[in-house]
């Protein structure tokens, strides 16, 4: 687990993880890509400059819990006087993004599974009040390039991911819909990685 101990100079960073491993690998992977913008990982929202919801769309009335949630940091945002940004992560964030920002003003940013590794974009944007604050596309290749080469972990496990989304599209199932069509990382990418966590202290 990353060290919670914010440092000076820093802005908290607050991650709420839904559901399943991909999840967890994506929102290590969100605190890597916003670790050069200053951030760095808070224990509550309320310690945060950014909270991100990493959402999950399998579960019953998963969209509801969210907005639910979303409703909660609404008060924490009036209560800092706007200065908490919020954004919306996940799989709820891919199925649900125009509606999320219809629903729940307070969102700042939403963002597929796909394209995380755009937030430093969409932050300057944000800033600059021009652009698009929502990204729910499927560029899978380009995600998985643009991505830190660097692991921010520590502990003797970390999760990589080998293949995302799926090709099947089983009437009970959202994946193929939420995480796009399935792809494989290359063979050198994956070992690259793994060395990498190696590097870290990962067995």
């Amino acid at each position: 687990m990353a060290d919670t101990a914010q440092k000076p100079n820093t802005k908290g960073l607050y991650i709420k993880t839904y559901g399943c491993q991909a999840n967890v690998y994506d929102s290590e992977r969100m605190r890597d890509v916003l670790k050069p913008l200053g951030y760095a990982p808070v224990d509550s929202p309320e310690a945060a400059e950014l909270v991100v919801l990493n959402t999950c769309h399998i579960r019953e009335k998963a969209t509801e819990k969210v907005f639910s949630e979303l409703g909660r940091l609404r008060v924490l945002k009036e209560q800092t006087g706007g200065v908490l940004r919020v954004a919306v992560a996940g799989c709820v964030a891919q199925a649900e993004g125009e509606e999320i920002m219809r629903r729940e003003p307070s969102v700042d940013m939403v963002v597929g599974p796909q394209s995380y590794h755009r937030l430093p974009e969409m932050i300057a944007r944000l800033s600059r009040k021009t652009g698009d604050v929502l990204e729910t596309d499927f560029a899978a290749e380009e995600k998985f390039d643009a991505l830190p080469k660097t692991r921010d972990v520590s502990g003797p496990s970390a999760f990589l991911a080998v293949q995302e989304g799926c090709d099947k599209f089983c009437t009970f199932c959202v994946v193929p819909y939420t995480r796009g069509a399935e792809y494989s990382r290359g063979t050198d990418a994956i070992i690259a990685e793994a060395r990498e966590l190696a590097r870290h202290g990962v067995k």
